[in-house]
Parts: C-alpha cells; sequence; structure tokens
C-alpha cells in the first residue's frame, strides 16, 4: 500500500481504562512524530525506487499495479477504521464487557478477511482483462509483468487488513508509539526489496519477466524486489502488532455472525465513508492511466510529485485532522456548537497558517527539491523536468486540499458522512473528465496536475458552502479572514525573499521600522494607528516588486524557467537549506509582526525554552 493509505488510520480515541494513560499532549505529540516519519521513509521509498528505476515503463507498470491493492485496501478496511470500528469497540469495552469488545473485534476481523478474500480472488482472476482495459497501449511482455505485479500485490490487503485492525485496536486502547512506528517499518522492507531482493533475483535467475530488469550503476536489479519488499513490509506491519495486542487481551477466535449488532453498526457507519474513499482511490488509478497516454514515465512523475505534495498535507493538516477529531466528536455529543466551530475556525487557521508558505516554497524550490531527493542514477535531468511540473501544479491543490480535510472531519464528527462523499464524487468525476478532455486535446502530463487542482479547489468551495448552510458562518467574528490575510502577506515576503535574498535585507528594515513605530511613533501620533499592520506592509512589498523589478533583481521569464540546472548534489543541498531556512525566518518574523496567533503561540513557545535554559 502507498504511504497515504496507511496513514488513513482512524483518529486515536482516548479511553479511560489503561491505567498508566497518556496525556493527551503526549498522544497528539506522538501521532504527528509518527506521521512526519511514515511521510519522511516514504519519500526516501520514493527517492530510492526513482534512483533504481527512474522514469519509464517498467516503473509506470510498477506505479499503476500499486493502486490496485492500495483500492481494495481502502474499500474495505479504510472505510471500517475511519467511521465506524474504534469508538464501537470502546463503547462495548466500557459499556459492557471486555469479552463482548473482543468478541466485536473478532467479528470484525473476520468479516473483513472474507471480504477481503473473496475480492482479493476476484482480482486474481480478472488481472488479465483488468489490467487490458485499465492499459490499452501495453504490449504482452509490459502486459505480462502488469499482471504478475498486481496478483503479488494481493498478498498485502489480507495483511495489512489485519495489521490496520490491529492499529485501532490499540488507538482505542490508548496505545499510540508502535501504530504510529510501523508504517515506518512497512516502507523500510519496501526500500529492502528495491536495495537487496532486486539484484539476487537477478543473480539467482528468479526474475519471472526479463522486461522487469534495469540496470543501476553496473548493477542488474529487477523491480519485482520492490514488489515482494511491499509483500514483506506488509506482514512486518502484522507481526510487530501482534505482541502488545495479546498482552492487551486479545485473543483470536473464528466467529462469524453477520446478523451481530454491533457488527451491522459498523457496517452502516463506514458505507458513505467506503464509497468516497473508493472514488478517491479511482480517481489516482484514472490520472496514472491518463498520464501513460503522453508517454512513458509520466505517471511515475505524477505519483513522485503527489509524494512530495502530501509530506506537508500529512505534517500539518493530517495530523492536526488525526487530532482535532475526538475533541470535535466530545463537543457535538456535548452540544456545544459554538465550541465545535471555534476548534474548527483555530485548527483551519492553523492549517493555515502552515499550509500557504508550504505551499509557495514547494513552488519556488521545486527544482532543487526534486533534484536533491531524487535526480541520481536511472533519474535523469528530463525525469526531473516532469515531476517539477507536476509538483508546481499540485502544490496549488495544497492549501485547499489541507482546509478540505479539516472540514471533512468537522461533517464526520456531526454524524453528517453524506454531504462530504457526494461532493468527493462530484469532483472526482469532474476530475475524471477533465483528463479525459486533456487527453484529447493536450500533449502534456501537466494539465492532469491542473485538473487535480481546479477540482480540489472546487471541493473545498462546495465544502464551504455547505458547511454553511448546516452549521452556520464558520467565521462570524473575522478571525478566520483576518489570519488568512496574514498568511498571505506574510508568504508574500517569504516568495520574495526565495525569488531574490537581497529582499531579506529590505523586509528585515521594514520590520525593523514596524517595531520602531509600535514601540514609540503611535505614541507621537495615535490617528495614524487606526491604519491596519498588514495593509502598510502588503504596500511595501508591492513597492519591493516594482524596486525590484527596475533595479532587474529578477527576470519574470527566468522565475519560470523551471528546467534543472547542473549543480553538484552538495552545492544544491546547500542552496536549499539556506534559501528554506532563510524563508522560514522571513515567514516566521512577518506573520509575528502582523500579529498572526499562530506566531504568537511558537514565539513563546521558543522563548520560553530560551529563558529555561
Amino acid at each position: 500500500m502507498s504511504n497515504e493509505s496507511l496513514s488513513t488510520t482512524p483518529a486515536p480515541t482516548p479511553s479511560p481504562f489503561r491505567k498508566r494513560s497518556m496525556s493527551a499532549l503526549l498522544n497528539s505529540a506522538i501521532v504527528m512524530l509518527g506521521y512526519l516519519l511514515s511521510r519522511v521513509i516514504g519519500i526516501v521509498r520514493q527517492t530510492v525506487l526513482s534512483s533504481y528505476f527512474g522514469t519509464n515503463i517498467v516503473s509506470d507498470i510498477y506505479t499503476t499495479a500499486f493502486q490496485i491493492p492500495d483500492l481494495l485496501y481502502l474499500v474495505i478496511i479504510g472505510g471500517a477504521l475511519g467511521t465506524a470500528f474504534i469508538p464501537i469497540f470502546i463503547e462495548a469495552y466500557t459499556k459492557e464487557t471486555h469479552e463482548r469488545a473482543w468478541q466485536v473485534a473478532n467479528l470484525v476481523i473476520n468479516a473483513a478477511l472474507t471480504v477481503l478474500s473473496v475480492v482479493s480472488l476476484a482480482i486474481l482472476l480478472l488481472a488479465d482483462p483488468l489490467l487490458r482495459w485499465l492499459n490499452p497501449t501495453y504490449t504482452p511482455e509490459q502486459l505480462g509483468l502488469a499482471i504478475y505485479l498486481v496478483r503479488l500485490f494481493m498478498l498485502s490487503p489480507l495483511l495489512l487488513g489485519l495489521g490496520g485492525l490491529a492499529m485501532a485496536t490499540l488507538n482505542a486502547l490508548d496505545h499510540f508509539t508502535l501504530p504510529a512506528l510501523v508504517p515506518v517499518i512497512y516502507n523500510v522492507a519496501i526500500i529492502a526489496g528495491i536495495v537487496l531482493i532486486g539484484p539476487l533475483l537477478v543473480r539467482f535467475g528468479w526474475v519471472q519477466h526479463p522486461i522487469s530488469v534495469v540496470e543501476h550503476n553496473g548493477q542488474l536489479v529487477s523491480i519485482e524486489g520492490a514488489a515482494w519488499g511491499v509483500v514483506l513490509g506488509a506482514l512486518l506491519y502484522l507481526v510487530c502488532q501482534l505482541p502488545v495486542l495479546y498482552r492487551s487481551g486479545f485473543r483470536y477466535r473464528v466467529l462469524f455472525n453477520w446478523r451481530d449488532a454491533a457488527l451491522r453498526r459498523i457496517g452502516l457507519l463506514m458505507g458513505p465513508r467506503v464509497f468516497g474513499q473508493a472514488a478517491m482511490q479511482i480517481n489516482t488509478i484514472a490520472i496514472f492511466s491518463f498520464a501513460k497516454l503522453f508517454g512513458d514515465g509520466r505517471a511515475t512523475a505524477l505519483s513522485n510529485a503527489l509524494t512530495l505534495m502530501l509530506l506537508p498535507h500529512g505534517i500539518f493538516a493530517l495530523s492536526l485532522a488525526t487530532v482535532m477529531f475526538p475533541q470535535l466528536s466530545r463537543l457535538d455529543a456535548a452540544g456545544d456548537h459554538e465550541g465545535f466551530n471555534q476548534t474548527t475556525r483555530s485548527t483551519l487557521g492553523t492549517v493555515l497558517w502552515a499550509i500557504i508558505p508550504a505551499a509557495a516554497g514547494l513552488m519556488m524550490l521545486a527544482t532543487p527539491i526534486v533534484q536533491v531527493l531524487f535526480q541520481r542514477g536511472n533519474f535523469d535531468s528530463q525525469s526531473t523536468l516532469w515531476v517539477v511540473q507536476a509538483l508546481i501544479m499540485y502544490a496549488t491543490a495544497l492549501p485547499a486540499f489541507g482546509v478540505a480535510e479539516i472540514l471533512i472531519r468537522g461533517f464526520y464528527a456531526r454524524q453528517e458522512t453524506t454531504i462530504p462523499v457526494v461532493i468527493g464524487v462530484v469532483t472526482v468525476a469532474l476530475n475524471i473528465g477533465l483528463c479525459w478532455l486533456l487527453s484529447q486535446y493536450s500533449t502534456s502530463h501537466i494539465g492532469l496536475a491542473g485538473a487535480f487542482s481546479i477540482t480540489n479547489n472546487l471541493e473545498l468551495l462546495l465544502l464551504l458552502m455547505m458547511w454553511r448552510r448546516r452549521n452556520g458562518n464558520l467565521d462570524a467574528t473575522g478571525q478566520l479572514r483576518r489570519s488568512l490575510l496574514i498568511t498571505l502577506v506574510s508568504s508574500l515576503a517569504m516568495v520574495l525573499v526565495l525569488q531574490a535574498p537581497v529582499y531579506a535585507l529590505l523586509i528585515a528594515g521594514l520590520l525593523g521600522l514596524d517595531y520602531t513605530w509600535r514601540r514609540w511613533g503611535r505614541q507621537r501620533w495615535p490617528q495614524a494607528g487606526q491604519v491596519p499592520i498588514w495593509l502598510g506592509l502588503a504596500l511595501a512589498m508591492l513597492a519591493c516588486v516594482g524596486l525590484g523589478w527596475q533595479l532587474q533583481l529578477f527576470d519574470l521569464a527566468t522565475w519560470l524557467q523551471i528546467a534543472p540546472q547542473a549543480q553538484s548534489l552538495w552545492g544544491l543541498l546547500g542552496s536549499l537549506v539556506f534559501n528554506g531556512l532563510l524563508a522560514i525566518a522571513v515567514y516566521f518574523a512577518c506573520s509575528s509582526a502582523l500579529g498572526a496567533p499562530e506566531a504568537a503561540v511558537w514565539q513563546q513557545r521558543i522563548l520560553g525554552r530560551l529563558k529555561r535554559r
């Protein structure tokens, strides 16, 4: 499964029955760290895969085959975990008996295994016609490799399904550390499959399809090794959790009762979520299928770009949504609608404050990021260009993608699962339609990423409209709009610095003037204090742009030229680190000067740590 799939683990729900319950803050930190490690190792996995196999037909076949078990895992297991299993398990554990809770767990496990086995068997039998339909341009050799990989991958949903249910049960019992680390183990196993198993298959003559073999630094490697790494990772994903699950009291039993009340409630609650997850995965498969019409390697380029875009989304939006979800559920159960909207509003402000500059940074630094992470081995400068082009377009969807995640969790917390699912299905259908249209009239895969951006921004607008209709004005006080303005102005300052570092001196001067004005100027000219600070700083930024244009500090044509430049890896890395740290410092300074509450919180934490030292 993809790194994203393993991150769809349901929001951990604190329970009162673990003897040494960790604090909510520590649990949140563990969840965020788990997301961070999982995403980082996922990018390392993509880096190794790209280095060995580049962007070509072999990597495209692997990417396409990888999506089918992903779809099965999310549809059968992801929905049950996301909306139903944890609360019903906790309800049985606390309100009935422990034995009843473990009975429910066994019923869900056996039901999920039954459905997974049937569907997996169907895919195994129908792999040939299914892949012929999805990939009509494949040659017989390419089709043979795709069928082999899909059938091999079908072992993983069974193992990941059991592992996902084990993770959900441990989270319900307030065990967070191990479940947060097992996705990392899964990705490490895939890396081992690429680096170790791939060459061994060639050396001992165990390769099933010669087309899967490529040369990497003088060594022959088969991408079949990566597939075996997926299966090994799925096995470890389950096995590593079993000892803790056993110590928690779980004992597996073969139980089947399709009429059990708890099992039927899970089935009813998971329905809309399953439908929405299936639509999203079908959307991803469709995008990669359309990408192959533009040439070999384009599907892999889109996959790598999407992985990079999902890194800040996972760290900021998904982790905060995971921590926020149980809080919103409790507020809704208590009937505290004002507290519900306030929590949602503050979370949205935090997500926007973090994810908008992340999107701007991805766009501005796309080329060095891709070069540092991927450009080596069989991943050449042309591959870098394809990924950069897609990444810039995907980055324009990142803010909408992150905010939509928060709103969707808000709807789920109020048990209004139909609204986000219907909106998601509509936008997926629109996206597939746009992709088909672009495949007829465009010659580049960039349009596919652009269609993704357009439909995700549309999804956000529809979610906001429905939220206002069902839950009232989310920003009645104007606090969120003010936070958004501060974020945009501060992000503009960051972009200017990334464009020409000399702007950092100008912005530092502006911030110095702002500090001086707030310290002494307002006392002498109080009437001028009515002018918003953000307006003055925004006008100053525009003046900087005009000044830079006149002084030829940057050239728009050069800015839009995203072709990779020939530099050493260490030179690129040093430049990337310097520009990244400088951009973060400028953004934080500007948002702090403009009064962003999120910046104030971090400023207090930093100053508090310095004072304690």
